[in-house]
């Protein structure tokens, strides 16, 4: 039983950790303005038919209703009635169109579903929000442990783009398969967040990992993907909050089965494994520059009946369109709202029928690939 001291601890933390929260989600909101509202070319992804119809003012409305609750948990005390309104906003937002559900998305709304569920609970609330980071961390990890990571995030984008190793140099077996280690730190690391032991060592370990992502992908690095810096500096501050203060909470593991914390295992503990066989989708899964995930390709016969995305063209260096002009998807979502589209194939084809809808006029087709393998 924790004394009151421990119960004040407990509090003092969880409400760092909400403002914390709230920042950074809400500087990723302003950010990535492009994506929570219409004013764009890239296609929405609504989850269900029809609801491509809703007009862009509701898109705006949500996205503003919802910096204004943010900003009110920033500026005032917790309130139950303000988390489960921002909840229901970012809910409705994201079923207007999932490339807003990203891995950092998801976790923010876990993060403010545990405030509502434990909110006479501090010790609760504390455990469900450590186990969060571990099983983001864990999966992460097993994620990137596949050859296509080796391939094109570890050799393309760490060797040759970001520290400009020659192709020769980047393909040397040994520095090939050191990729691998990447992934297997993340994923012990995040597994020793669950153990007094060597707790402190692994957060060290992953505030290290993130401001080497930070450098990679940030603006001395790749300028790549900006919409997930805010994301990581919010990682580092809870790393710290919860593992390394002088001051950190009591963490018990064994409580995420009590109360209502059962919900956080399940989708936090149990689906995410799923999404090895197929069956749990990838950012749901904490699948994080994995390398593994599916890609599509836009091939465009006549490109002047589609001039508003004409600057987003790339030459087809391989012949994939066949003199057609061509768009790699992940491009043109990166260069417009900023980080990666919804990357599930049910949701690519809903991009297809919305183009082929929208550019009817322009011979559109679609090519699917992942793993480097072209796919029916």
């Amino acid at each position: 039983m924790l004394t009151t001291d421990e119960t004040f601890c407990n509090a003092r933390t969880n409400n760092y950790l909400l403002k914390l929260a709230c920042f950074f989600w809400l500087l990723t909101k302003l950010m990535g303005w492009r994506l929570f509202t219409l004013y764009r070319t890239f296609p929405t992804a609504p989850v269900f038919e029809g609801l491509d119809r809703v007009p862009a003012a509701v898109h705006t409305g949500l996205y503003l209703l919802s910096l204004a609750l943010l900003a009110v948990l920033l500026a005032a005390r917790k309130n139950r009635l303000i988390l489960c309104c921002l909840l229901l906003t970012e809910i409705c937002s994201c079923l207007l169109d999932q490339n807003r559900l990203r891995a950092s998305e998801y976790q923010w709304l876990f993060i403010v579903l545990i405030f509502i569920l434990n909110a006479r609970n501090q010790k609760l609330l504390t455990v469900a929000f450590a186990f969060i980071l571990a099983s983001t961390y864990f999966y992460s990890g097993l994620g990137k442990l596949n050859p296509a990571f080796l391939q094109s995030v570890w050799t393309r984008m760490v060797l040759e783009m970001f520290l400009k190793f020659s192709p020769s140099t980047a393909s040397l077996t040994w520095l090939h398969y050191c990729g691998y280690a990447l992934g297997g730190v993340e994923l012990l690391a995040g597994a020793g967040l669950l153990f007094p032991l060597s707790r402190k060592t692994s957060a060290i370990v992953l505030i290290a990992m993130h401001v080497l992502i930070l450098i990679w992908l940030g603006p001395l690095g790749l300028r790549y993907n900006w919409i997930v810096w805010p994301w990581n500096l919010a990682m580092i501050g809870y790393l710290y909050l919860i593992f390394l203060r002088k001051d950190a909470p009591v963490v018990h593991f064994a409580d995420i089965t009590a109360g209502w914390n059962k919900v956080i295992l399940i989708f936090w503990g149990i689906l995410p494994a799923l999404n090895i066989f197929g069956y749990w989708d990838s950012y749901l899964s904490s699948g994080l520059y994995s390398g593994n995930m599916p890609g599509m390709v836009i091939c465009i016969k006549d490109t002047s009946k589609c001039r508003p995305v004409s600057k987003f063209f790339r030459k087809d260096n391989n012949n994939i369109c066949n003199g057609s002009g061509l768009i790699n998807l992940q491009y043109w979502a990166n260069s417009e709202l900023g980080g990666s589209a919804y990357p599930e194939l049910r949701v690519y084809r809903k991009f297809q029928r919305q183009l082929e809808k929208e550019y009817p006029a322009a011979g559109i087709s679609c090519i699917y690939y992942e793993g480097g393998k072209r796919l029916p």
